[in-house]
């Protein structure tokens, strides 16, 4: 394979690797939303039972992970309490 041959291929699967993290990023943002409305529709203390469970088993991930692992659960730890917040807000304003 040449070497354009190969720039080629390389550029093909940055392309392809780009419009995968465009679909996960949409992904991302619809279950956000999603988990959003459901939290935010539901009772104070059930609301809090299901954040705390949650919390936990964020806790627990953490705990068994490897450095790597680590970064990725600290995350979805960050992204999880927007999550929270907003839905106790909104929770709040419709009340």
């Amino acid at each position: 394979m040449s070497n354009q041959e190969q720039f080629q291929a390389l550029i093909a699967r940055i392309d392809a690797l780009e419009q995968r993290e465009k679909q996960l990023t949409y992904a991302s943002h619809a279950y956000q939303a999603i988990l959003t409305t459901l939290l935010g529709n539901l009772d104070k203390n059930t609301r809090d039972k299901v954040i705390t469970m949650v919390d936990q088993a964020h806790d627990i991930a953490y705990a068994k992970a490897n450095f790597e692992q680590k970064g990725n659960i600290l995350g979805a730890a960050d992204i999880t309490q927007r999550i929270f917040l907003f839905a106790q807000g909104r929770a709040a304003q419709s009340r």
